[in-house]
């Protein structure tokens, strides 16, 4: 018994001796050989350094840093080959597994290699492959890796793909290829919670695509996303031959208007959700170059909308519902046929962007619009209410809101319609010329229309005419961005027939207005009273020194700087 044990441990002694001896003598020799016959059976060139073999944990052949085609091609650290012993016994060359450990490949070559395992016939294969699996692998796109990739493609006793499968970052993402005819492969994907290192700003929660692979592009029959509480879906075709194409039908978009913009790196506060549908395209020469060139074309709907239009502003800009037809190019997008309902009246018109300096240019008229809300979201102090019917052109800067007014250009008419003048009684001030200034009290009108114009000096309004039951006025009125008032106005009140036209001086500030009769007005009236006593004589006196005021140009208040009408800042 004791020399039967000696002798067990010596062959074990000797088996363990061949094994290393088996796994530590280079096969090199044989490196020409095994290239050979791997690059005719996979139709491209093979290069190997090292040819290994080892016994654990089951028998098999290592290729160490293996690369098969061209400078774009499949590179690999380590590749390792386990043979089917039962099959190797009964005589049939077969591969259990072949394992790619540690590597790139190239989209292209990837496309080629599946073609060719996938067509060949068994009976042109000299080894019989059962499973290919990739680990610690890299997919090279122009432009853009994706990895490391995990996969596994199964293939059938005839010797053809039956199945592949792949995933990355510990299967947050995976897809499931079946070969079809003319090498096409059915593909589904899917995705949950993942990150793309091209666009780490949009996690995605949850991808679902169904298409078809070719050679040269990728249709996807149909796909749903959602990313940050944005939704999108609808079908679409990929090209990849020559640099990057996407064509897509988008039958659904909604999104809350807050992730768009935060998307879009765009400094504008907006709430409010936003549905579309329409025809997205783009055309790049890397993947990662698509996201700057992509084209929309399709109908928005916008709904329960706000806008801060500045800081420090008590009310944001409210919009109940906005519909566009909406082009959207690299540098510029477009709203046809607008139409937004808002403050209980409408807005139609068209805008357009320019997203490379971020002007927004825009013509809109509008219809029923209760102002009172309107100014608060663009001003903190309100000056008029009443419904406004009008039609303006304008630009505004969007990267400068904290600039506003100075950010814009506007031009318009408009036409308010019972309303009230806040803070100042026209009519008391018109009826007490002997008064040197009045603020306070309110102006109500039937109508109340004119000419606006904001520039970065403030806002401008011109050819201003007020109508009520009490008085008639006309003249133009100056805000500056700093709300200092100027302007004069004409008025005529009803019931004093001896007061004609009384030339009225506006300044103060928005909060605290001041209207006052013109020093020439004031003039007239007492050189009139003087001569004519009061009544007819304080009229003829008044609009003697209106007169005389409008013939000549002068106006006596423009010597003191709070009645002068603003200017325009210097330029920084």
């Amino acid at each position: 018994m004791r020399l039967l044990k000696r002798i067990l441990v010596g062959l074990l002694a000797l088996l363990m001796l061949a094994m290393t001896a088996a796994y530590l003598i280079p096969l090199d020799t044989y490196v020409p050989e095994v290239e050979r016959a791997l690059g005719e059976q996979l139709h491209e060139p093979v290069s190997i350094q090292h040819l290994r073999i080892a016994a654990l944990p089951l028998p098999h052949l290592e290729l160490q840093e293996v690369r098969l085609g061209g400078q774009e091609g499949i590179v690999a650290r380590s590749i390792k080959v386990e043979p089917d012993l039962p099959a190797l016994l009964a005589g049939e060359v077969v591969m259990r597994r072949i394992l790619v450990q540690d590597g790139t490949a190239s989209l292209v070559q990837v496309r080629k290699l599946a073609g060719t395992l996938a067509m060949a016939p068994a009976t042109a294969q000299r080894v019989a492959l059962r499973k290919l699996q990739l680990s610690g692998m890299m997919l090279l796109t122009p432009g853009m890796a994706l990895g490391p990739i995990e996969g596994k493609l199964e293939f059938a006793r005839a010797g053809e793909l039956e199945r592949a499968w792949f995933a990355m970052d510990e299967q947050k993402i995976t897809a499931v290829l079946l070969p079809l005819p003319e090498q096409h492969f059915s593909v589904k994907a899917q995705a949950h919670a993942w990150v793309s290192p091209q666009l780490p700003q949009l996690p995605l929660d949850d991808l679902q695509i169904e298409g078809v692979l070719g050679e040269q592009d990728f249709v996807a029959q149909k796909f749903a996303v959602a990313a940050r509480g944005i939704r999108v879906s609808g079908s679409g075709k990929v090209e990849f031959s020559d640099g990057w194409r996407i064509q897509a039908a988008l039958a659904q978009i909604d999104a809350p208007l807050e992730q768009v913009m935060a998307l879009l790196e765009k400094p504008v506060e907006l709430t409010g959700a936003i549905s579309a549908k329409g025809a997205l395209s783009g055309k790049a020469s890397t993947l990662g170059a698509l996201k700057d060139n992509f084209r929309f074309s399709g109908e928005v709907l916008i709904s329960h909308a706000t806008a801060r239009i500045a800081e420090g502003l008590r009310h944001p800009l409210v919009f109940d519902q906005i519909k566009a037809r909406v082009a959207v190019q690299p540098e510029h997008l477009e709203l046809n046929a607008l139409e937004a309902r808002l403050y209980g009246g409408k807005l139609s018109g068209k805008m357009s962007i320019n997203r490379r300096d971020t002007v927004l240019a825009a013509e809109v008229a509008v219809n029923g619009i209760a102002m009172q809300s309107l100014v608060e979201a663009l001003t903190n102090e309100v000056l008029f209410t009443g419904n406004m019917d009008g039609a303006a052109k304008f630009s505004m800067r969007l990267d400068e809101f904290e600039r506003f007014p100075e950010n814009m250009q506007l031009a318009g008419n408009f036409h308010l319609r019972n309303g009230v003048l806040t803070k100042v009684d026209l009519a008391q001030a018109a009826s007490n010329p002997g008064k040197t200034s009045t603020a306070g009290g309110a102006t109500r009108f039937d109508d109340l229309t004119g000419l606006l114009n904001v520039d970065a000096s403030g806002y401008h309004f011109r050819k201003l005419k007020i109508v009520s039951g009490s008085l008639n006025a006309e003249g133009r009125v100056d805000v500056s961005p700093s709300l200092q008032l100027g302007g004069m106005l004409d008025t005529d009140v009803k019931g004093t027939a001896g007061l004609v036209s009384m030339p009225m001086v506006v300044s103060g500030t928005l909060n605290n207005p001041v209207v006052r009769p013109s020093k020439s007005a004031l003039a007239g009236a007492a050189v009139g009273t003087a001569i004519l006593g009061p009544g007819l004589g304080t009229a003829v006196g008044i609009k003697i020194g209106g007169f005389l005021n409008k013939l000549f140009g002068k106006n006596d208040d423009k010597s003191s700087n709070k009645d002068a009408a603003p200017k325009p800042p210097a330029k920084k």
